[in-house]
């Protein structure tokens, strides 16, 4: 199809005039109405505004003026960004259908470089868990095997990348919300340093825990994807200066260390995420380069990052009026509940732990300059549960313990896919970096790519939805 060409090759293709803007939009906006039903990826599709805007690119491109290297490429947002014509729902039946008077940031710089915004994607209500669902909008699915979840909270984003629709779509990730459902659908998902992306002027409930950041088809996709949102805004205090370039093909994976995370720390993985972890550090290993054990309290880290994770959706639900309390995901409520009687002198000393889980990375990173762990000790499993049928507990957090510790220290953080031998569904291997440091992780998944490369689902064929069953 044609929209799932790279966009380095769309590119190309529309420059020499080969291919217009307003096919690639066409295709894959017939592709997004051919699968929602299946996979229930989107909340809002905008044909006649993407159509409008692919016209407007292919105008350029005929001109020869295309305005950067997005100028006429598919993308979608998830819900929780401010669009400005289109509402704000944030997954909730509860929050204004209006449409926002303004863009969010980075959205913004995505228009404003020619990119075609297709709609937005499904969350679960106010981001508050790692799978996609609520009582207002349903089941998202994953396009693997439709009977499982993505993941979440960026769920929609990452089953429209996985099903082939686009190759780039924007999230967010206060705890995992990127790198789960990039783990459980086979994609890459990107989590920058905290401020790489500027969000505001959209306030956050989950204030300097949530990153914004791509789940993408490919290592190039996401480059030019960056190249384009990062950067400082006036808007936002907490976005950064500083290098905006990812030259990813500019660094030697080779010059890079690499130190594994000691194995008890990942010791209650599944046999499946253990034989991916052995299959990276293998692949490492024959090429000859470096690769260490270092030790690090990953979950210890993660029990801190939730706690901030929990204050962000208590203060999303304390946003709600009371009256209307009962119209919310009561899972969320009750996932909030747990923290309200936290006491200032308690988040004070979260605080306190939280400057120390994040000195503690930094000294790991004085000798090597990327992480490696799981990204989840699990994949996915059955659509509309908070939890796998036989685990322990059916809080969600309890099957994510490796996650909110780079939450909790700002850092970049990518989920890779691997397909262990036999297995019919990827796990995700996650790789870490010193902050300001995406180029490495860029650098990683490019070298991982020419060995490991992203696979579409069969849904981004056209095939019909896949259900399998898995023990």
């Amino acid at each position: 199809m044609l929209h799932q060409s790279s966009y380095r090759e769309l590119s190309e293709l529309y420059r020499r005039g080969e291919v217009s803007p307003v096919e690639v939009v066409r295709s894959a906006l017939n592709h997004a109405d051919q699968t929602q039903s299946a996979l229930n990826a989107f909340a809002l599709i905008d044909h006649e505004r993407s159509i409008a805007a692919a016209k407007r690119s292919e105008a350029r491109w005929q001109a020869g003026t295309p305005i950067g290297p997005m100028d006429g490429m598919p993308i979608t947002i998830k819900e929780f960004a401010a669009v400005e014509g289109w509402p704000t729902r944030r997954g909730s039946a509860v929050t204004s259908a209006d449409p926002a008077p303004h863009s969010t940031a980075f959205v913004q710089r995505l228009l404003d470089a020619g990119a075609i915004l297709l709609g937005k994607t499904r969350a679960p209500e106010f981001n508050w868990k790692g799978v996609t669902d609520s009582p207002a909008h349903g089941v998202t699915r994953n396009p693997w095997d439709t009977a499982l979840t993505p993941g979440g909270s960026s769920g929609g984003c990452a089953a429209a990348v996985a099903a082939g629709i686009t190759r780039v779509s924007m999230g967010s990730d206060a705890g995992g919300s990127i790198r789960i459902p990039a783990a459980f659908t086979g994609t890459l998902g990107l989590k920058p340093t905290f401020g790489r992306i500027p969000v505001a002027p959209q306030p956050s409930a989950f204030s300097n825990v949530v990153h914004t950041g791509p789940i993408g088809a490919s290592t190039d996709d996401i480059e030019r994807v960056m190249q384009v949102v990062s950067g400082a805004s006036s808007t936002d205090w907490t976005s950064l200066t500083g290098q905006q370039d990812y030259p990813a093909n500019h660094i030697e994976a080779g010059a890079l260390r690499f130190g594994v995370l000691q194995p008890d720390r990942w010791a209650d993985s599944s046999p499946e995420v253990k034989q991916g972890m052995d299959q990276i550090v293998r692949m490492y290993h024959d090429a000859r380069i470096d690769v260490q054990e270092v030790d690090f309290d990953v979950q210890g880290a993660s029990a801190v990052g939730e706690f901030f994770y929990r204050i962000g959706c208590l203060s999303a639900v304390d946003a709600v009026p009371t009256a209307q309390h009962a119209n919310l995901d009561q899972g969320l409520v009750a996932f909030a509940d747990t923290v309200r009687d936290s006491t200032l002198a308690e988040y004070l000393s979260q605080l306190q732990k939280r400057d120390a889980v994040a000195n503690a990375l930094s000294k790991v990173f004085e000798d090597i300059d990327v992480l490696i762990l799981p990204t989840l000790p699990i994949h996915a499993f059955e659509a509309g549960s908070n939890a796998p049928a036989a685990w322990h507990s059916p809080d969600w957090m309890t099957w994510n313990p490796y996650t909110p510790a780079f939450n909790v220290s700002q850092s970049p953080a990518l989920s890779y896919p691997v397909w262990p031998e036999g297995s019919t569904l990827p796990v995700g291997i996650q790789f870490v970096a010193p902050k300001f440091c995406e180029d490495k992780l860029l650098a990683t998944a490019c070298w991982l790519e020419r060995k490991l490369p992203v696979r579409l689902s069969p849904l981004a064929d056209g095939g019909a939805s896949v259900t399998q069953t898995h023990s």
